[in-house]
């Protein structure tokens, strides 16, 4: 997909879920402390069996 791909758990919970997922063009390593703004998408279906409630499209770290 040309993208990478961020989890986030801060352990909160919505419906089951405690990830929030966002792509990125840039890499990120585990443990950076890093802000992220960018657009949220609902509902997201990649096909695939890759489907995401809330998601973060094209996250851009700020500082």
């Amino acid at each position: 997909m040309g993208k990478n791909w961020v989890h986030i758990q801060d352990g909160t919970e919505s419906e089951g879920g405690f990830d929030l997922t966002i792509t990125k063009d840039k890499q990120a390593s585990v443990g950076e402390t890093i802000t992220f703004e960018g657009k949220i998408v609902l509902d997201k279906d990649f096909g695939y069996g890759y489907f995401y409630n809330v998601l973060m499209e094209d996250g851009k770290s700020v500082l």
